[in-house]
C-alpha cells in the first residue's frame, strides 16, 4: 500500500515538472524518491513493488513516444529504463539493508530496556541492600532496603559519593573500614567486607552487615560503575552467637549430649559422654547407640525410637547405661527429635545426666527414715544397740558392730549383724575373743578416743596381721574379710557415749570419701535412739521411784497418824494412869511427822540450790556430839550401842554447823536402822590429807554390788519388802552428798556385799583450828513471867491447841481467826506477844505484822507460825517485821525459849 502511495505521489510531482521541463526529459526523477520512501518504511518487498510500479507508470506516462518502451524497442528508453531499473535496485537493496539494522536496533533497545526494568525490579524487590555507582563511585541507585539501611533516600543519595552514604566501621576497634567501592573501582574485581563491620545508619543507628562489591564492565572490561550489596547480619550474628554457646554448652556441659539418626547410628558425643560412658568420641561416632544400652535395657530402644518418629519428647527417663568397663551407671534421660526444614524427624538428640548420687541419696533417705523409725520404736538400750547394727546391712554395711558405755563407764559388750547368716556367728566368737579396751590399735578406739571418724577407704594386710592376735583371730579375720571401714563417734551433747563400726566386706564398692556424711548422720540417730532409750528407762525408773516413794510415804505417814490417832482415844478413855504414856506417843510421833516433812523440804530445796549455809569455826567433835546426842533416842529405843572413836587433834571445820550435824546424824540414823537391833555402830574421826574423814561403820545388812553405785541416789532403798520394818523415805543418804558436796566435800559408801555391813565416809576440808564459844549465862532459876499473848490462826483446832498450851503454861491468851480481827483485837487488848499465822484470810499474816509496825507497835513479840519454812519465807517475815519464825508443827519448848527470852 505504501508503495502504491508513493509511486502515485511521484507520479503527479513528474507530471507537474512536465510544465517546466521539455518532453522526455529526466522522466524518472520524481520516483526515485517513492523507491526511497517505501524500501525505508516498507522494507524489501514494498520497495520492489514501488521500483516496478515506478518504472511502468514512467515509462507509460512519461518517456516518448507513449507506450512502453520495452514493447516500442525505443533504444533510448530501454538504456534509461536499465539505469532506473539499476538505481531503483540499488535503493531497495541498501533501504533494505538500513531497514534490517534500525529494526535490530530497536529490537535490541527494546531487549535493553525490558532488561533494564527487570533488574531495577528485581534490585528493588530482594531482602539485600543494593547500591550502584557511577565510575567515579557516587551514587546512580538504591533500593528500598539500602534506603532504609542507611537512612538515605535514592534521590538524597543520588550523585554523592558512595563513602558518605554507605558509612562502615570496624565492631570492635571503631575504626573506619575502607569502603570496598573504591577497592573495586581500583581493581575491577568482586570485594568482600571483612567480618565484624557494622553499618552506621543517618540517624546514628549501627547493625552488623556482611557486602560483596561488583564492578559493572562490558565484554572488554571497560567499567562502567559498580554495584554494591549487603544484608543486615544481626540476626545472623544472634543466631551464630547462640550456635557457638550452645556449642560450648555442649561441649562443657555437665550432661552427656548424644545425637543418633533414625538407625541408632552416633552422630555426636560431648567430652561429658567420654567422662560419663568412658567412650572418646573416635570411639563412639558412627558405632550404634547400642554400644552403652546393657542387654537388660535393649527393648527400650525401639519404644523410644517409636515415640520419637511421632515427635514426641521424651522427659526424665529414668534407666541403666553401661560404661567401656562393663560397669552399669544410672542415668536420666531427655530425649529430643531432630527434625529437617519439612518438619520430618531425622533423628534425636539425647541429654543423659549421671543420677547415681541422686538414686543413692534417695534410697539413703529413706533408709534413714526407716531406720529412725525402727529405732525410735525401741524402749530399752539392749534393744536398741541391735537394731542399730541390724539396720545398716546391707544397705550401707556387710556387717556392723554398735559399742556403748555401761552406767558404770566402761566399754559393753557389743552388738553385731552380718548380712551373711551364716558368716554372724563368726563374727560374734570374733568379738567376743577381741575385747576393745582403750589400749586397742582398732579404729574403734581411735574415735572414741579422738571423738572424731575414723576412715580406712582399703585395709591392708598390716592392718589385719595388727588386728589378729592369733591364729584363730587371723583365720576369723580372713573369713570375714574386711576390707573398707568407718567408725564413728556416738555423741551426745558433746559426749561420746560410744562408736559405730560399718564395714564392707563382700561388697564390690570399698568407701569412699563421699559415704562419711551418711554414717555420722546414721551415728547421730543411733546416738538419739540409745540416748533415748536410757532417757526412757531413766524416767520409767523415775516413775517408778516415784510410785514407790509415795507409796513409802503413804506408809511413812501412816504410821505416826495411826500411833497418834491410837494414843488420842486411848487418852480419851477414863484411865489416867494412861494418859502421860499417851501423851508421850503422840509426842513421839508428831517428832517423826516433823522429820519426814523436813526431810522432803531438805532434798527439795537442796535440790533447788535453795540453801544458803551459813559458816561458821567449829570442831567436829562438837559436831559430833551433837549429832550422837539427837541419834540417842532412836539408838536407846532399838537398844543399839554407838561408839565414838575421835582423833586426838582437834578437827577443825568452817561449816553450817547444823548441815554437818544433819550430815553426820542422818548416817547414824540410816546405820541403826539396817543394822539387827542390839547392834553396835562405830562412828570414826580423824584427818587425812588436809580433810576431817568422818566414817559410821555398822554391821548391818550391807549394801549389795548393784546396789552400791545407786545407794546415794533419790528414793534409792535396798529394802523394798512389804514389811517396811525399817521405814524411811530413801532421801535420807541423797540429803548426805548434796550437803557435803555444798561444803567442798564428798561422801562415799562401802560394802563386801550382803550381810556384811556397811561404811560411810564423808570427807569435808579442814579448816583453821576452831576459836572457843562463849556464850552468857543464863538465870535459870528466875520464873518465867506471865504473858498476855495473842493466837491468830485460821485453824480453829490448832488454835485452840495453842492458846490451852500456853494459857497451861501460866499465859493469858486471845484468839482470833483472821487478820482483820487480829488488828482489832491487838488494839484493844494490847498482847505482848502474837503468835501469828502467815496463810490468813482477809489479810494475810505478813500485812498484819507490817500495820502493827507502822502504827507503832515496836516493843510487842512478833512471832510467825506458818507451815511455809523456805529461806525466802524467813526472809520475807523478817522484812515484814517478825521477831522469829517458826515452822509448824512448833516444839513447844523453841517456842516458850523465845516468849522467855530477853528481846533487843
Amino acid at each position: 500500500m505504501i508503495a502504491i502511495a508513493a509511486v502515485a505521489v511521484a507520479a503527479a510531482a513528474r507530471y507537474l515538472l512536465n510544465r517546466v521541463l521539455p518532453p522526455g526529459a529526466v522522466p524518472f526523477i520524481t520516483f526515485f524518491p517513492a523507491v526511497v520512501l517505501a524500501s525505508w518504511y516498507g522494507g524489501l518487498w514494498p520497495g520492489v513493488t514501488a521500483a516496478v510500479a515506478a518504472y511502468l507508470t514512467a515509462d507509460w506516462c512519461f518517456v516518448p513516444p507513449d507506450g512502453l518502451a520495452i514493447v516500442n524497442g525505443n533504444d533510448q528508453a530501454l538504456i534509461e529504463l536499465a539505469m532506473f531499473s539499476f538505481m531503483a535496485a540499488l535503493i531497495v537493496a541498501l533501504a533494505h539493508h538500513l531497514h534490517q539494522a534500525n529494526a535490530r536496533a530497536r529490537s535490541a533497545a527494546a531487549d535493553a530496556d525490558h532488561r533494564g526494568e527487570m533488574l531495577r525490579i528485581t534490585l528493588a524487590s530482594i531482602g539485600d541492600g543494593v547500591i550502584a555507582t557511577d565510575p567515579e563511585g557516587c551514587v546512580t541507585f538504591m533500593n528500598a532496603v539500602a534506603e532504609a539501611q542507611t537512612g538515605w533516600t535514592s534521590a538524597e543519595a543520588g550523585g554523592k559519593p558512595i563513602a558518605d552514604v554507605f558509612h562502615i566501621v570496624n565492631e570492635q576497634t571503631r575504626q573506619i573500614v575502607e569502603n570496598p567501592c573504591e577497592l573495586v573501582l581500583r581493581t575491577g574485581k568482586v570485594v568482600g567486607l571483612a567480618n565484624h563491620t557494622i553499618l552506621i545508619a543517618r540517624d546514628g543507628t549501627e547493625r552488623p552487615i556482611e557486602d560483596s562489591a561488583a564492578p559493572i564492565m562490558d565484554a572488554t572490561g571497560r567499567i562502567y560503575g559498580m554495584i554494591l550489596v549487603f544484608t543486615d547480619a544481626t540476626y545472623q550474628r544472634k543466631t551464630q552467637s547462640a550456635l557457638q554457646q550452645l556449642a560450648a554448652i555442649v561441649e562443657h556441659s555437665d550432661d552427656a549430649v548424644i545425637s543418633k539418626n533414625l538407625q541408632g547410628i552416633i552422630t555426636s558425643w560431648n567430652d561429658a559422654a567420654q567422662r560419663l560412658y568412658g567412650f572418646t568420641a573416635e570411639e563412639a561416632v558412627g558405632r550404634h547407640i547400642s554400644l552403652i544400652v546393657p542387654d537388660h535395657h535393649r527393648d527400650e530402644l525401639a519404644v523410644i525410637m517409636e515415640r520419637l518418629s511421632r515427635g514426641e519428647r521424651i522427659d526424665h527417663w529414668d534407666t541403666t547405661r553401661m560404661r567401656k568397663d562393663g560397669s552399669l551407671v544410672d542415668v536420666s534421660l531427655r530425649i529430643s527429635p531432630i527434625k529437617n526444614p519439612y518438619g520430618e524427624v531425622v533423628g534425636a538428640s539425647k541429654v543423659a545426666r549421671d543420677v547415681s548420687q541422686r538414686k543413692r541419696t534417695e534410697e539413703a533417705l529413706q533408709f534413714l527414715a526407716d531406720t529412725s523409725a525402727s529405732l525410735a520404736a525401741l524402749i530399752d538400750r539392749g534393744s536398741a544397740l541391735q537394731q542399730a547394727a541390724a539396720s545398716m546391712i546391707p544397705f550401707f554395711a556387710d556387717w556392723c558392730v554398735v559399742y556403748a558405755l555401761r552406767p558404770d563407764g566402761s566399754i559393753g559388750n557389743p552388738a553385731s549383724a552380718h548380712r551373711d547368716p551364716a558368716k554372724q556367728q563368726l563374727l560374734r566368737d570374733f568379738l567376743a575373743e577381741y575385747p576393745v579396751d582403750w589400749d586397742s590399735p582398732s579404729v574403734t578406739v581411735q574415735a572414741w578416743r579422738t571423738g572424731k571418724t575414723q576412715f580406712i577407704p582399703q585395709l591392708t594386710d598390716e592392718q589385719l596381721r595388727k588386728l589378729g592376735r592369733n591364729d584363730r583371730l587371723m583365720k576369723s579375720l580372713w573369713t570375714l574379710k574386711p576390707q573398707s571401714v568407718i567408725s564413728v563417734p556416738l555423741k551426745i551433747r558433746e559426749r561420746t557415749i560410744g562408736v559405730i563400726s560399718f564395714v564392707q566386706s563382700e561388697s564390690t564398692r570399698p568407701y569412699v570419701e563421699a559415704d562419711i556424711p551418711l554414717a555420722e548422720d546414721l551415728a547421730r540417730r543411733v546416738a538419739t535412739a540409745l540416748d533415748n532409750a536410757q532417757l526412757l528407762s531413766s524416767i520409767r525408773e523415775s516413775e517408778r521411784q516415784k510410785d514407790e516413794f509415795l507409796a513409802m510415804l503413804a506408809h511413812e505417814l501412816r504410821n505416826p497418824l495411826a500411833a497418834i490417832r491410837y494414843a488420842a482415844d486411848a487418852a480419851s478413855l477414863p484411865a489416867p494412869e494412861s494418859n502421860g504414856e499417851m501423851l508421850d506417843v503422840i509426842n513421839r510421833q508428831a517428832n517423826n511427822l516433823t522429820r519426814i516433812i523436813d526431810s522432803l523440804l531438805d532434798i527439795s530445796r537442796i535440790s533447788q540450790e535453795k540453801i544458803q549455809l551459813r559458816r561458821e569455826q567449829i570442831d567436829a567433835a562438837t559436831i559430833i556430839e551433837r549429832a550422837a546426842m539427837a541419834i540417842q533416842p532412836i539408838l536407846e529405843e532399838r537398844g543399839d550401842r554407838l561408839r565414838v572413836e575421835l582423833a586426838d587433834e582437834p578437827l577443825p571445820l568452817f561449816v553450817d554447823a547444823t548441815r554437818a550435824e544433819q550430815i553426820i546424824a542422818n548416817l547414824l540414823t540410816n546405820a541403826a536402822k539396817y543394822s539387827p537391833e542390839g547392834s553396835e555402830v562405830t562412828l570414826q574421826a580423824f584427818a587425812r590429807e588436809g580433810e576431817a574423814v568422818i566414817q559410821v561403820i555398822d554391821h548391818g545388812i550391807g549394801i549389795s554390788a548393784e546396789m552400791l553405785p545407786r545407794v546415794f541416789d533419790l528414793f534409792a532403798q535396798a529394802d523394798r519388802t512389804l514389811d517396811r520394818s525399817q521405814g524411811g523415805l530413801g532421801i535420807g543418804l541423797t540429803v548426805v552428798r548434796k550437803l557435803a558436796e555444798m561444803h567442798g566435800g564428798a561422801v562415799s559408801a562401802h560394802s563386801d556385799g550382803e550381810g556384811q555391813g556397811s561404811t560411810f565416809t564423808v570427807r569435808l576440808p579442814l579448816s583453821e583450828a576452831a576459836k572457843p564459844m562463849s556464850f552468857a549465862p543464863v538465870d535459870a532459876t528466875a520464873p518465867p513471867a506471865a504473858l498476855n499473848v495473842l493466837v491468830v490462826d485460821d485453824n480453829r483446832d490448832t488454835a485452840q491447841a495453842e492458846a490451852m498450851l500456853l494459857k497451861m503454861h501460866g499465859h493469858k491468851v486471845t484468839v482470833a481467826h483472821d487478820g482483820r480481827s487480829a488488828l482489832e483485837l491487838f488494839e484493844s487488848i494490847q498482847p505482848d506477844a502474837v503468835l501469828l499465822d502467815i496463810g490468813l484470810p482477809v489479810i494475810n499474816g505478813y500485812d498484819v505484822a507490817a500495820k502493827l509496825r507502822e502504827r507503832g507497835y515496836k516493843s510487842q513479840l512478833l512471832i510467825a507460825v506458818s507451815g511455809y519454812g523456805q529461806t525466802e519465807d524467813r526472809e520475807r517475815s523478817l522484812r515484814a517485821g517478825f521477831d522469829h519464825h517458826l515452822v509448824k508443827p512448833v516444839d513447844v519448848r523453841d517456842l516458850l525459849a523465845l516468849l522467855h527470852a530477853p528481846r533487843v
